[in-house]
């Protein structure tokens, strides 16, 4: 006989098998979505000609999952999820005109390796890094803001140094927040143990989205940090 906590172990570990589950699908949807579109040229010529349209739909499903959650079925939360997946690989297709393959596999690599490290970190510490909220907001916050300059100012100054600036910082920032979501998505699992499947089922696709972000934001940056363009 199984005793009360033992059930609720039990759901929390099935609950964090779906995160990791639904991230590392979302990721090879983007990868093969990406893969397909390079290799194809009337793709590529469609990705250029909507790009800003992708860009802007791919922020619309992020706010439609993160804000009305609670509103839409885990079924739709999936397809909004795959979704959102599939447009990513589609602006991500470009990286394959940038950079040489060596440089992408390499970057793969050495964010598949971080992101290993840090969730079984974030899993296994005992500290709760709630704690690390406001330094990971306001540093998400100053990406932002060295982006729009990158974008604006790079036509009138040598914004070399501040471009490496934000890439270190992004590196840093992703890498710490892999720990950070993977300890919250760890306490969130047994807060929720006795919640029903449909409800488990849509916030366990917040997890993955989260985690999924962090995992190829981690990539863009290491991408810039490592990779020789073309």
């Amino acid at each position: 006989m199984y005793n009360r906590v033992d059930i609720d172990l039990k759901s929390s570990n099935s609950f964090l098998k779906k995160v990791f589950l639904y991230m590392a699908l979302g990721i090879l949807v983007s990868f093969a979505v990406a893969f397909y579109t390079y290799d194809n040229y009337s793709m590529i010529l469609f990705v250029s000609k909507y790009f800003s349209f992708l860009v802007i739909a791919e922020i619309a499903m992020v706010l439609s999952l993160s804000f009305a959650l609670n509103k839409i079925s885990s079924f739709v939360a999936k397809i909004l999820f795959f979704a959102y997946s599939g447009l990513t690989g589609l602006t991500l297709s470009g990286v394959g005109l940038l950079y040489e393959p060596l440089a992408i596999l390499y970057a793969f690599t050495i964010t598949f390796v971080i992101f290993v490290v840090m969730t079984i970190f974030g899993y296994t510490t005992e500290e709760d890094l709630s704690s690390y909220r406001r330094f990971f907001t306001i540093g998400l916050i100053s990406l932002i803001i060295i982006g729009f300059i990158n974008i604006f100012a790079s036509k009138y100054f040598n914004i070399g140094p501040l471009y490496w600036i934000g890439t270190i910082l992004g590196v840093v920032i992703f890498t710490g927040l892999i720990a950070y979501d993977v300890n919250r998505i760890k306490h969130i699992a047994y807060e929720i143990a006795e919640e029903n499947e449909e409800v488990l089922d849509k916030l366990s696709i917040i997890g993955a989205l989260n985690l999924y972000l962090d995992f190829v934001n981690l990539f863009l940056y290491i991408l810039r940090f490592f990779g020789r363009k073309k």
